[in-house]
């Protein structure tokens, strides 16, 4: 009989952060689930570069970018998810009942959303469609605060958005526990403004609670939930957790006292999400449930640097490619990533225009991947740009078609690193993977087998039933 599975994707979270973080809590939630927890040394199969919105497609859709070619948010799917589904859509497919929660590339949202247990498109989707309809309040209300977060965290809040989301909360599932933790951090940031970036984690704490009461009202056979704020944490903070990584540079001591904590309060929330989420699995044994990332993280050179030069107006970028008003619309992603989707009339003067973009005398250039610090990509209608100077202190003005520019009526403009760093940690192949299963009782037993990314979507296959499609290239080798 095939199990009901629960993937919880804990996004680039690799086993020395997971292993730091036991040692440290050895009675917290997740010492006790992933001590009685199979674990797997997870590769990212992906060769053209290593970014969430890059490898999550090839953990969902069991195929590597090479293949499926999902190189940017925003990105247009529909020919993609033809070819290469990803595995919500190849259960729903199959007849399975499946819920989907938040998970990478969900914005691109299936015709069938309807026949879906439920169905949370991701934070970048550029629109508010959700199944069912009474979590579209605070679907809206997520999307706007993701928005004004993009890079620094606000602690300002969208009026109509809020009153909308507070309006539904009766019907979405948040705890008490959760209302309580609010209000402390809240109350914390009078004294300790800085940990205004814990907002990160209440957001993904927020998320769960309705995650949980969907899962429990509708028990499908598949559901998927994503969380992100532990990799923001790792980004930003690796240097402060793990300063021993860093050698033959001197760290700021000031700076590793203000945010030593962070990435522990991050692994925290993940904890408190993670005895809850166990405690149903516990109580629902037809369920096992997957932790994974789809790659890990790891310590970089990096120095401090407190603003950078990026695209801040988009209408005003878009105008001086050529694009006039209504012949564009944005599809949001990460900053500094801009994704422009423009008309096919337009489309090819606005590339040749973007290419004699010169700033601070560098030129942009093409390429698939974001290429500090100009670089820009075109793919299925929609040019995915990337412009990140740290510290910039160039001329205030650019050329662009042969002409002298001042930089803000180009629509670049400073944004601040509120935090004094751009990243501390990126990118690596290796991840995590754990798979709780409530009927096993024996202790985990100290192995880490390497898998890959491209195995998990197999694996799923075969413990559903359903019959695995002719390109996979992974094997069914995650015990379920």
């Amino acid at each position: 009989m095939s199990r009901k599975v629960i993937l919880f994707e804990l996004n680039e979270v690799p086993f020395a952060v997971i292993d730091r973080f036991i040692r440290d809590e050895p009675a917290s939630a997740v010492a006790r689930v992933y001590q009685r927890s199979r674990q797997y040394l997870t590769m990212a199969a992906d060769t053209r570069q290593l970014d969430p919105w890059v490898t999550w497609p090839t953990l969902h859709r069991g195929v590597p970018d090479e293949r499926h070619g999902i190189l940017h948010l925003g990105q247009q799917l529909a020919r993609v998810d033809a070819e290469y589904p990803p595995i919500w859509q190849i259960l729903r497919g199959a007849g399975r009942s499946v819920g989907v929660f938040g998970s990478l590339h969900s914005s691109n949202v299936p015709k069938d959303m309807a026949e879906y247990a439920f169905y949370a498109p991701d934070v970048f989707a550029d629109r508010v469609q959700t199944h069912p309809a009474h979590l579209s309040g605070f679907q809206a209300f997520n999307l706007a605060m993701t928005r004004a977060s993009a890079r620094n965290v606000t602690r300002g809040l969208p009026w109509s958005e809020t009153v909308g989301f507070l309006a539904s909360i009766p019907r979405l599932g948040i705890r008490p526990t959760t209302a309580v933790a609010v209000a402390t951090q809240v109350a914390s940031e009078v004294v300790h403004p800085e940990r205004k970036v814990r907002r990160r984690a209440l957001q993904t704490r927020l998320m769960y609670d309705i995650f949980a009461r969907l899962l429990e009202r509708t028990r499908p056979d598949f559901a998927t939930f994503y969380s992100n704020h532990v990799a923001a944490a790792m980004h930003r903070y690796w240097a402060a957790a793990f300063p021993d990584d860093y050698e033959g540079g001197e760290l700021d001591p000031a700076w590793l006292e203000r945010y030593g904590e962070e990435l522990h309060a991050a692994m925290a929330e993940f904890s408190n999400i993670l005895s809850h989420l166990a405690r149903f699995v516990l109580e629902h044994d037809e369920y096992v449930l997957m932790i994974t990332g789809s790659m890990g993280q790891a310590a970089i050179p990096n120095e401090r640097t407190y603003e950078f030069l990026t695209v801040t107006d988009a209408d005003r970028f878009a105008s001086q490619l050529g694009a006039p008003a209504g012949s564009w619309r944005q599809r949001f992603a990460m900053v500094p990533c801009l994704s422009l989707e423009v008309d096919e009339a337009y489309r090819a003067a606005a590339c040749a225009r973007l290419e004699t973009l010169v700033v601070g005398g560098k030129r942009m250039v093409r390429d698939h991947r974001p290429i500090a610090p100009l670089s820009y990509d075109e793919s299925d209608g929609a040019l995915h740009v990337f412009v990140q100077f740290d510290n910039y202190a160039g001329p205030g003005i650019a050329e662009i078609g042969g002409q002298v520019a001042a930089l803000a009526d180009l629509g670049l403009g400073m944004m601040a690193h509120e935090d004094g760093v751009n990243c501390t940690a990126q990118h690596v192949p290796e991840g995590a993977l754990v798979v709780f299963d409530p009927r096993v009782r024996a202790p985990w037993d100290g192995a880490r087998p390497a898998i890959s990314t491209l195995d998990i979507v197999p694996s799923l296959l075969a413990n559903f039933g359903v019959k695995r499609p002719a390109y996979l290239e992974g094997v069914a080798n995650v015990a379920l």
